[in-house]
């Protein structure tokens, strides 16, 4: 199998790389060497590798900073996905990428399935919904999967931040109103090749196992690491400085991810805890 990837250097891009080392002839792109808001570049890509799978990991994921930047984040996410899509489909290739739950409204009081309506809230999450519906008019080969709470080595995250802000000994208030459910980078990149195995297509939902908060994340993360908590205190979303609106509650149903590949994801706490023994030795592994 020979695998293109765009967004190489990324969070995800780098982790996609390490799960098909070897397995597949790969090829790692970052935005310098493939900008795929270029029609004719992301051609050029896809004609020159020949790949049987195009995994496009190139997104625009600054939340609140698209609500200032809505034009560049439409033209990296919409235009940009079509023009992928668009380069697959005109070479038969298999496109895999990804889509997020802030493209729902967090109205629901059970995990959204995938046939759930969606309704973004934010700049983000309406970029994100309308890439979807630019693969889905493409009408080529394709897997859609969406996730949410990324972490992981690659790049700053939610929970090396919680870590930084409390040794500097900063007070921290964190979002007790938001649920969903933290996703390892490394997971998620198992779950890609889990479902190409499985010759999985069309859209599919995978993160952890399990759901929390914002803030219930933070106090697992500082507990497991040995810290005070003493200065992390709930708050609720709209006293935090937020410019960009979010769900309240986005948690993702996996049942079409265990019914099509046969594996269940693991808790998300078993998977902060790996990733906490990667980046604080000493700490995570409390």
């Amino acid at each position: 199998m020979r695998l293109l990837i765009t967004g190489g250097l990324g969070l995800l891009g780098k982790e996609i790389a390490q799960v098909f080392e070897g397995s597949a002839g790969i090829r790692t792109t970052d935005r310098e060497e493939w900008d795929v808001t270029d029609p004719a570049a992301c051609r050029r890509e896809v004609d020159g590798f020949r790949p049987d799978v195009v995994i496009h990991c190139a997104a625009y994921t600054a939340v609140d900073r698209a609500e200032s930047e809505a034009a560049f984040a439409n033209l990296l996410n919409v235009e940009g996905t079509r023009n992928v899509a668009r380069a697959c489909r005109e070479r038969g290739a298999l496109m895999v990428t990804f889509g997020t739950d802030y493209i729902f409204d967090g109205a629901s009081s059970r995990p959204y399935r995938e046939e759930d309506p969606a309704n973004p809230l934010s700049v983000y999450g309406k970029t994100k919904w309308a890439a979807e519906q630019a693969l889905r008019e493409e009408g080529g080969d394709h897997l859609l999967v969406r996730t949410q709470w990324l972490f992981g080595p690659a790049g700053k995250n939610f929970i090396r931040t919680i870590l930084e802000k409390a040794r500097q000994g900063e007070t921290l208030r964190v979002a007790s109103d938001q649920v969903g459910c933290p996703t390892f980078s490394r997971d998620l990149a198992g779950a890609v090749r889990k479902l190409l195995e499985a010759r999985a297509r069309g859209t599919v939902h995978f993160s952890s196992e399990g759901e929390t908060s914002w803030f219930g994340l933070a106090r697992y993360v500082l507990q497991r690491c040995g810290l005070p908590t003493g200065s992390l205190f709930a708050a609720k979303t709209r006293d935090l400085p937020y410019p960009a609106p979010r769900p309240a509650y986005g948690v993702l149903s996996k049942e079409k991810y265990r019914a099509v590949t046969g594996v269940s994801p693991r808790p998300w706490e078993e998977a902060v805890g790996e990733y906490l023994e990667m980046i604080d030795p000493e700490g995570g592994a409390r």
